[in-house]
């Protein structure tokens, strides 16, 4: 599994916006953007938009064309199918188990 696999994007972002949920605070879109996630930007909209559609997370109205995904973020925010989806997939264990990994591998990750 790479860093820019699409289930180790999605779970960092899932978790990213669980645990803004669960501490009260607005999620701040710089924090899981294409340039913090090191991916380019039409393969992090396809990502939200697939989130979207899956109703995983809530707060994005996703649009595709012959040119690929069009996003608008709104209010941004995980749904209940996003924090189950992130605890009990075994993609989003695996992709957990190698975020781990890595940050145990280079310190400050």
């Amino acid at each position: 599994m790479a860093q820019d696999d699409m289930h180790v994007v999605m779970y960092r972002i899932l978790a990213y916006l669980y645990a803004c949920m669960k501490e009260g605070t607005k999620p701040e879109r710089r924090k899981y953007d294409a340039e913090r996630m090191e991916i380019n930007k039409p393969y992090w909209s396809s990502i939200m938009a697939e989130m979207a559609r899956r109703n995983l997370v809530a707060g994005i109205t996703a649009t595709t064309t012959a040119d690929g995904d069009f996003i608008h973020i709104g209010n941004v925010r995980i749904t209940m199918e996003g924090v189950e989806f992130l605890m009990e997939n075994s993609m989003m264990a695996k992709a957990k188990t190698f975020l781990m990994d890595i940050k145990a591998a280079v310190p400050f990750v």
